[in-house]
């Protein structure tokens, strides 16, 4: 049934069998059965077959494809992207030329309308002589671009010491097996799986030798594989006859050239044709995939040679799915993993499609094995990935969701529907459009305008609004979408994301509220604001401020001239200019703070005195960033001050005469009780002498008293001066109770005239602290003459007590009258207050003078039954004893 080949001679079918005996319209058609596509040309590119359903998708008919739209520009390139067509032309010109495999990425019109990138591959049809009579070949939909598009497919790399370039040529290949370059090429361009292999290779001395090469996909790819590995040199196998199955190896041969690998089997199952890179990649030949493994045949239920080479899970299912082809004669695809000579399993797309005779009674089978273990990775891969995708879609925090280009919602994550509490089903209208149901509804016909703008027009979205959140509340968000364009432009899908931000919305609001605020507070202090760089140059001003001055910030700029200097000149009063400049330049340039005070010229050209205050804002590393400074017009308040001035000269002067004046009516009061008491002693002294006969003993008695009196007016006058010239005064140490008995000597005769008693009584001993005698008697005898000036309109009763006694260190001075008492005890001590027709209202003051001078108080009390009391205390000598 089979004979070996192998590295020991291929006979005359070298690597494979002849080529085979179809036209190019029939290998169309035999591989358009398994693709689904397929299409034909003569010699010379011209299409002369194409898969009846897609001429009619495209709208075309076969002149149309052949019918050039210029000299440049073939008829197909109706179906090619404008940007591809050049590429895939060029290619086919020099496949056409060369007679090479044709292998082409590109994009083609799909039946949605949009482009979709495809691998076309192409394959010649030659006659016994070699001389090519027709193409045919496929499309296959890859659904991605491949992202190496500059790989020249079949440029292998040569292993075994042999150079690369030795490979560049055919002509170094030996003729059997450059089929199996070829598919070894065609394979590694569809399956995307780099693909290693052996050939013979022509030596210098004319002798082949074989050599191993690998060829990489023309197409990267995102994932890691092994290469598949089918040397030639290794064991296979090939029918000694095809018997029935002579049109499905044909057919086989022709799916062959286009895509690597392809193979037959007769009616029962049994391989009849099996190419020897897909024999020796699996390490089975044909002897092997045809065993029977439990001695029964594979249509009964048996178990076949080549299911040892698939994977366990998958056996079973495999197997019964291609016995119950063979027995319906259905279409068999399938897609199962494949054991690897390297003991690897691999993923595989099976098709195979049956041939019959005239009487439809099916002959054989052929097909083609992809290897898509890419595929599958890739998609695995891919899941993967839109797995994590999904994963950080729903993870992120924020709203994400997607439209169609005309608007309709197709998906909402995970998160919009849980904040929100909306699915897909609730933001989508009954007409398909957004329905904005988680728009505020003061701000949703706002919203509906801004998405109709952006679906009508293409402008990316964005749009603040507040929005629902599950528990039926609003909050502010933000949400932006952009469209995903293809690369002609057209809009394919809207992408959106809704992010929250209230808390950003509530914080900006409280900003605005706070520089509004801060705006009102500048603007409503009583005061010119200013704020300027840290060179000087103004950049703010208050309101207030610019219409003081009259004109805004830039009004007074010049070229060639800096704005500080220019505002300077133009408000500073000429004789204040070249302070200011130096005073602030200093500040400027040393960081201190400026203080000055100056004449600035208001808008209606009056120059009025303001106080100017500025100080520098620094950032956190202490570098000055502004100058910040405040302005005061001072004007009505220097005037004040200089009123003030004025005022207070006058005042000085006025007080100098009332000081004067005061001093002048203590000196008439000091100086009137003694010589009030030498002219009553003196009228005394005269009736005792007129007296029959004359007393000259009292009359003596009262010439002393008189040259006493007079002494004491001589004391007071000389302590006056004492005064003026500040000399110190004179103190005594004589006893307290020697003090008392003259003042009621001095006014004794007075008291008897006025029928007054004079009480004394006192601690005898009494000693104080050195003080001045005379201006204590002073006291003495204006608070007792007060008392009996109190008691002159008092009928009975008349009596003036004294009374002196010690209280700790203090010695105690009390005077009591039994008068009417008196009105304003608050005042009666503050000086020129009197309540005397003919007082002066000095006496009291002076008094409390005196003895707040010598360390003592003096007060004024109600005195029982009625009159008042006048107390006055005076440090004791803490030596006397009682």
């Amino acid at each position: 049934m089979s004979k070996s080949a192998g590295a020991s001679g291929m006979g005359s079918g070298g690597g494979s069998v002849r080529s085979p005996d179809i036209d190019a319209v029939q290998a169309a058609k035999v591989v358009e059965r398994i693709t689904g596509n397929g299409w034909a040309t003569d010699a010379g590119g011209n299409f002369i077959y194409v898969t009846p359903a897609a001429l009619a998708f495209f709208g075309l008919a076969l002149e149309d494809l052949n019918s050039p739209l210029d000299d440049n520009t073939l008829g197909w390139s109706r179906v090619v992207h404008p940007e591809d067509y050049e590429g895939a032309a060029a290619m086919w010109q020099r496949c056409l030329q060369t007679g090479e495999h044709y292998n082409v990425e590109h994009r083609m019109l799909r039946a949605d309308g949009m482009w979709g990138w495809t691998r076309s591959t192409g394959h010649p049809v030659r006659n016994d002589d070699g001389t090519i009579t027709g193409w045919y070949g496929t499309v296959i939909d890859t659904d991605t671009p491949s992202p190496r598009r500059d790989r020249i497919v079949g440029v292998a790399r040569a292993l075994n010491n042999t150079t690369p370039e030795a490979f560049l040529s055919m002509d170094a290949v030996h003729p059997h097996d450059r089929p199996t370059v070829e598919q070894a090429t065609a394979r590694a361009f569809f399956h995307g799986v780099p693909q290693v292999s052996s050939y013979r290779q022509l030596q210098a001395d004319g002798n082949y030798r074989w050599v191993e090469f690998r060829v990489e996909p023309e197409y990267g790819i995102s994932v890691d594989v092994d290469p598949a590995v089918a040397r030639q040199d290794k064991r296979w196998t090939t029918a000694s006859s095809f018997g029935e199955t002579g049109e499905a190896v044909r057919a086989a041969l022709a799916i062959e050239n286009l895509y690597g690998g392809a193979w037959a089997m007769d009616a029962s199952g049994q391989f009849t044709y099996a190419t020897p890179t897909a024999q020796t990649s699996i390490a089975m030949t044909l002897e092997d995939l045809n065993e029977l493994l439990e001695g029964k045949p594979f249509l009964e239920g048996g178990e076949q040679g080549w299911q040892r080479g698939t994977h366990p899970e998958d056996r079973k299912r495999v197997g019964e799915s291609l016995r119950q082809a063979l027995r319906t004669g259905e279409h068999w695809n399938v897609e199962y993993r494949v054991l690897r000579a390297n003991g690897a399993y691999v993923w595989h797309r099976a098709a195979a499609r049956p041939t019959r005779d005239s009487q439809e009674r099916i002959t054989g089978w052929y097909g083609a094995t992809l290897d898509i273990d890419v595929y599958k990775r890739t998609e695995a891969a891919l899941r993967e990935r839109e797995r994590q995708l999904q994963q950080l879609i729903d993870t992120v925090p924020a709203l994400i969701w997607s439209t169609t280009a005309d608007g309709t919602p197709t998906y909402v994550n995970k998160p919009f529907t849980e904040v929100t509490g909306a699915t897909l089903k609730d933001i989508t209208a009954p007409d398909g459009s957004p329905s904005l149901s988680v728009v505020h509804p003061d701000s949703r016909e706002l919203v509906r305008q801004a998405v109709r703008h952006s679906f009508a027009t293409g402008a990316p979205y964005i749009q603040r609004y507040r929005q629902r959140r599950a528990d039926g509340s609003y909050r502010w968000t933000e949400t932006r979408a952009e469209p995903l364009r293809d690369e002609t432009g057209i809009i394919l899908q809207w992408y959106g994301v809704s992010s929250d931000i209230h808390d950003l919305v509530m914080a900006e609001e409280a900003v605005r509220v706070s520089e509004r605020h801060l705006q009102q507070l500048v603007e409503t202090l009583p005061a010119l604001i200013y704020c300027a760089m840290p060179d000087g140059k103004p950049i703010y001003r208050s309101q207030k401020l610019r219409e003081y001055l009259g004109f805004n910030l830039e009004d007074k700029d010049e070229a060639g001239k800096p704005r500080l200097d220019g505002t300077l000149e133009a408000v500073i009063h000429p004789d204040d200019l070249p302070t200011i400049k130096e005073r602030y330049g200093h500040s400027l340039s040393t960081g201190e703070p400026y203080a000055q005070r100056h004449r600035l010229r208001r808008f209606d050209g009056v120059y009025r005195w303001v106080e100017t205050r500025a100080a520098a804002m620094r950032n956190g590393e202490g570098t000055i960033v502004q100058w910040n400074g405040i302005c005061f017009d001072i004007e009505d308040q220097v005037r004040a001050q200089e009123e003030l001035r004025l005022a207070q000269e006058n005042l000085a002067r006025a007080s100098q005469a009332a000081s004067l004046a005061e001093l002048s009516a203590s000196i008439a009061h000091e100086v009137n009780q003694p010589l009030s008491a030498v002219m009553n002693y003196s009228s005394a002294c005269q009736r005792w002498l007129n007296a029959e006969p004359p007393n000259i003993e009292r009359a003596q008695k009262t010439l002393d008293r008189i040259v006493h009196s007079a002494n004491s007016a001589a004391d007071v006058v000389g302590r006056i001066r004492a005064l003026f010239k500040q000399t110190p005064a004179k103190r005594d140490c004589v006893a307290l109770g020697g003090v008392v008995f003259e003042a009621r000597d001095l006014l004794a005769e007075e008291a008897s005239r006025r029928r007054i008693r004079i009480d004394v009584e006192g601690e005898s001993g009494i000693r104080l602290v050195p003080f001045d005698r005379v201006q204590i008697q002073q006291v003495l005898v204006n608070l007792m003459r007060n008392g009996m000036d109190a008691m002159a309109s008092v009928p009975k009763d008349r009596i003036l007590q004294v009374r002196a006694h010690r209280m700790g260190d203090m010695a105690r001075i009390e005077v009591s009258d039994r008068g009417r008492g008196i009105q304003f005890p608050d005042k009666i001590f503050e000086p020129f207050f009197t309540t005397k027709d003919q007082g002066m209202g000095m006496g009291l003051a002076i008094s409390r003078s005196i003895v707040e001078a010598h360390g003592g108080q003096l007060w004024a009390e109600g005195n029982e039954p009625r009159g008042t009391k006048f107390i006055f205390t005076l440090p004791a000598d803490g030596g006397a004893g009682s």
